[in-house]
This record gives structure tokens, C-alpha cells and sequence, in this order.
């Protein structure tokens, strides 16, 4: 199939099946114990190397299936990982032991990097691949009692016989800990409200449009009472003119600020979505009134302000974000609120990183001053991270900022140190850890606390940094999905930078549990 001689008619009124993977660990191991033929299992020359290898492999499949249930904490993109790679993986296995050596170095490769790894298109998750694949597939594996994760509950066992393997996997624990993928357990809060906003998201879809004929508000009543709210909150233009005279003086090569052009481009891209946030709700209330046809575009604004969701019409042009319809109003408030400080009050002591719409760009010009500044070459600078133990909330910033004099300093800023290179930003949120202020390292995160706050981060560049082996390089998303289309430097368009995190903890405990972090939440 697809087969030009196969009646198309009969393929429209057939029942379409589709073969899932089991859910659940046991399950799935227990399906691959079940396709495998005892003479393939039991008759090697490596004895029970060969038994253990298998299971390894075996179990290192399940895993990456069983991880995707975590969203973007087990990967960053969806993989449909299926058996034929597991067979491919095992085949690949009798082919390379033929001669009663197991040559690790070329069977891992092969496994991680081309088996599984040629389906993994993100550089983050092919870190993790390699990771989990070292848990699973490693000379270490073969130890006396290695066990496969810390309970002790998950191990190869040491037995002969095909049957030997599948009565222990029958007395495998039904449910799964997120221990056993390395994970906290706050995995399993993160996979229940996925599970959950699934459900929600499609009873919205089915729900009728039409509204009732009862007392409450019509549907139209209620889009109109929050076209209102967001034209009289939602600012309708940013004013480049009104900026402060320090933004625009220039270095003694005559070079303005590369900052400031950076707050330009960010300006223009600002207003181009406040016009077109203005000129729509405009076009829907002529449209709810009947003075204009309502059109497909504004049909889906209308649906979209009904189930509480950012309209298409506003999130393509728009910064990435997951917000729903009245966190997203607030945060674009929050955001050309910090825009227009920068403008009117000149730089400020600390960035807010979350209120860019590219802060690639921002960051970029960061090291382009400090080039200029001390004539280096910008291909060879980077950043070193320096953690500031002062949290800072740009909410709180804001409406300091309305209390202050014209030119007087904001009281927050007076906690913060002023480094003579390099920029301080704030806005970062932890995802899968937290910040320990007393030993100023990365702990795991305490339980229910979904996202804990970074604290101030001062952004250093170096020239011909080499940072330290310990260092847990932590890739920087704009949202929590983490997923954005490839970009041509082999990167998703949803990472920013890698943040380099202090850790008394090897590197693998962090990338198992998928820690990163976040320019914004989903709430």
C-alpha cells in the first residue's frame, strides 16, 4: 500500500485500524518479550551478557516511548519512535557480537546516533537521547547489581531462559514512577494537566455556538464587554520620538548604542501588533453591530474571545506565547510597559528578558558593545553567568516606576550592583529545578512547585571563555512548549541561549529531567 490496482471505494467503507504502542513500561516491554523468539534470546555466544544487553535495549525503548507522556519535559519534539527501530537496534546487536566481543564504542553510536538518533531533530533532545541511552546501554550496565534507577525496583535480572524474563516483567509495578526515567515527581503533575487541558480544549470545540435564550449575557454582549477592556488597556501606538536624549549618544567612532537599535526594532515590531489589535477589535464591533459583513477572519476572532484564546489574526504576528486570551492581554500590557520605560526613563539597571520579541537580538547587541568597547573580535566572545541572589518582579517594577520622579532611581535598583561589562537581565523561570540561594547552586525543585523564579542573572561576555566542566548548560526557551520549527543554525526558534548553571550534581541528573528555562509561563 498505496496501491494503484486496490479498489479506492473499498478502501473509503473499510474500518481503519491503527497499531499503538501499549501504555506503560510493563506493557511494552512485555510486548517486546512477547514478538522474540527463544533461540534468538537463549542461544548466544555472550550467555547472559547477551540476556541483559537485550533487556537493556528493550528497557531503553520503552523509556523514550514512555517519556513522551511528559510533554515537553520528556521531549522537546513529539517522536514517533516505533518497533521496527527496537528490531533494527537488536539486529544491529547479533550482527556486531557474532564473534563473542561486544564492541560498545561503534554499538553505541549506531544505536544512539543513527538507529533512534536519525529520528531526533533537536539538538537538545539528542543530548537526552544519549543520556538516557547511557542508563540502559553501557558497559556499566553489565556490573553485578546495577540497577537501573534508584529504587532498586528496575534491573535486568540474572536469568536463562526467555520465560525467567517475562515472569519478571509481569511483576513490574503497573504504574510508573517518574523516578525511573530520572525524573521528579512533579513530571506526573505536568503529565495530568496536559492530560487535562486535552480534555478541556476539545470540549470547547464541540461546545455549540449559538447562545441561550435565558437571562445571562448573548454571546455578542460578552465580545463586545472585552473588545471594550482591551482597547481602553491596551496601548495603541509606542512613540520612538519621545525618547530619552541618553539612548542616542555616541561612542567617539561616532556608533550609537547597539541596544538602542535593538529597543528600534523591537518598537516597530510592537506597533505593528498594537495596529493590528486596534484596527481588528474596530472591524469586529462594526461587525457585531451590522455595519460591516463579518468576515472568516473576524468569525474566528469572535470564537476565539468566546473560549478565552489569543486569535490566530494577533498570535502570527505576535511573540511566541501560550497564554490564554487574558493572560496574554496582561502580559503585552506588562511588555510595552517595560518598552516605553526603556524609552522615556533611558536604559534600565536590569532587562526584562521575557518582554522581548527577539531577544536573540538583545543579546547580540549586548556583545556587539562590548566588542566595540574593547575592539575585539565578536565571533570570539560569549557569555559567563553570574548569579545575583536578588529576585526581581517587573510587575513590581512597573508600578514602582510610576511612583518615582522623572530621572530619580527606582528603589529595587539600589539592591542591584552596576557591572562595569555585560548586562543584568531578570524574568527567567526554572523548569524541572530550583534556585538554592544559601549553597548558589541548582536543586531539584520542591514538590508542587511547578516554575520557581531565577534570581538576577548578570550576563558577562568573555573573550575566549572556557567555562567550567561542572557547569549545567541550560538551554533558555521563550515558551514552555520549547518545540519551534528548525531554524538553519540547527537550533528550534523557541531557544534563546544556553544559560551555563552552577550544580553539585552531574550533568546527566539534569538533562534526565529535562531541566531548563522559561522567558515566560503558560499562565
Amino acid at each position: 500500500m498505496p496501491s494503484s490496482t486496490f479498489p479506492v471505494t473499498v478502501l473509503q467503507n473499510s474500518v481503519k485500524v491503527t497499531n499503538e504502542p501499549p501504555k506503560g513500561l510493563r506493557a511494552n516491554i512485555r510486548r517486546a518479550f512477547t514478538e522474540m523468539t527463544p533461540s534468538f534470546f537463549e542461544e548466544n555466544i555472550l550467555g547472559r551478557k547477551w540476556r541483559q544487553i537485550i533487556f537493556g535495549v528493550c528497557f531503553f525503548h520503552a523509556i523514550i516511548q514512555e517519556r513522551k507522556k511528559f510533554g515537553p519535559l520528556g521531549w522537546n519534539i513529539c517522536y514517533e519512535f516505533n518497533d521496527s527501530d527496537r528490531e533494527c537496534a537488536l539486529l544491529n546487536l547479533n550482527l556486531y557480537c557474532q564473534e563473542g566481543k561486544i564492541p560498545w564504542d561503534a554499538l553505541i553510536y549506531i544505536t544512539g546516533e543513527i538507529t533512534y538518533g536519525g529520528r531526533v531533530t533537536d539538538t537538545w533532545d539528542q543530548r537526552c537521547l544519549r543520556t538516557v541511552l547511557k542508563r540502559f546501554f553501557s558497559p556499566e550496565t553489565l556490573e553485578e547489581d546495577y540497577k537501573y534507577s534508584e529504587s532498586g525496583i528496575y534491573f535486568a535480572p540474572l536469568a536463562d531462559s526467555l520465560q525467567e524474563f517475562k515472569d519478571y516483567i509481569e511483576n513490574l509495578p503497573l504504574m510508573d514512577d517518574p523516578e525511573i526515567f530520572g525524573m521528579h515527581e512533579n513530571a506526573n503533575l505536568v503529565f495530568q494537566y496536559k492530560e487535562t487541558n486535552t480534555l478541556i480544549n476539545t470540549i470547547l470545540e464541540v461546545q455549540p455556538r449559538s447562545s441561550s435564550g435565558g437571562e445571562g449575557k448573548s454571546n455578542d454582549e460578552i465580545v463586545q464587554e472585552l473588545v471594550a477592556s482591551v482597547r481602553t488597556r491596551v496601548p495603541e501606538t509606542l512613540e520612538m520620538e519621545s525618547a530619552s536624549e541618553s539612548l542616542f549618544i555616541r561612542d567617539p567612532q561616532g556608533r550609537l548604542n547597539s541596544l538602542t537599535t535593538v529597543l528600534g526594532q523591537e518598537v516597530d515590531r510592537f506597533n505593528k501588533l498594537l495596529k493590528l489589535i486596534h484596527t481588528s477589535l474596530e472591524t469586529l464591533n462594526k461587525a457585531i453591530a451590522g455595519l460591516v459583513v463579518m468576515s472568516e477572519e473576524m468569525e474566528k476572532v469572535y470564537n476565539s474571545f468566546l473560549n478565552n484564546q489569543v486569535p490566530s489574526l494577533w498570535s502570527s504576528t505576535a511573540y511566541p506565547s501560550l497564554k490564554p486570551l487574558g493572560s496574554w492581554v496582561k502580559d503585552l500590557i506588562l511588555r510595552t510597559a517595560f518598552v516605553d520605560l526603556w524609552l522615556k526613563g533611558g536604559q534600565p539597571k536590569s532587562f526584562w528578558i521575557s518582554g522581548f520579541f527577539f531577544p536573540q537580538g538583545f543579546l547580540t547587541g549586548t556583545l556587539q558593545n562590548h566588542a566595540r568597547k574593547y575592539n575585539l573580535p565578536i565571533d570570539e566572545l560569549s557569555f559567563k553567568y553570574n548569579m545575583i541572589p536578588t529576585y526581581r518582579d517587573q510587575a513590581a517594577v512597573i508600578e514602582a516606576a510610576k511612583t518615582v520622579q522623572f530621572g530619580q532611581e527606582l528603589p529595587m535598583d539600589l539592591e542591584l550592583p552596576s557591572p562595569e561589562d555585560g548586562v543584568l537581565v531578570h524574568g527567567m523561570f526554572m523548569d524541572a529545578s530550583r534556585w538554592d540561594n544559601t549553597e548558589m547552586v541548582i536543586e531539584d525543585a520542591l514538590p508542587g512547585q511547578m516554575n520557581p523564579m531565577l534570581p538576577v542573572v548578570h550576563f558577562e561576555p568573555q573573550q575566549n571563555y572556557v567555562p567550567n566542566p561542572t557547569l549545567y548548560h541550560s538551554p533558555l526557551y521563550k515558551t514552555g512548549a520549547r518545540a519551534g520549527t528548525l531554524s538553519t543554525t540547527g537550533h528550534s526558534t523557541n531557544f534563546v541561549v544556553t544559560v551555563l548553571l552552577p550544580s553539585k550534581r552531574s550533568k546527566d541528573y539534569w538533562i534526565a529531567k529535562g531541566s531548563a528555562l522559561l522567558c515566560q509561563l503558560n499562565e
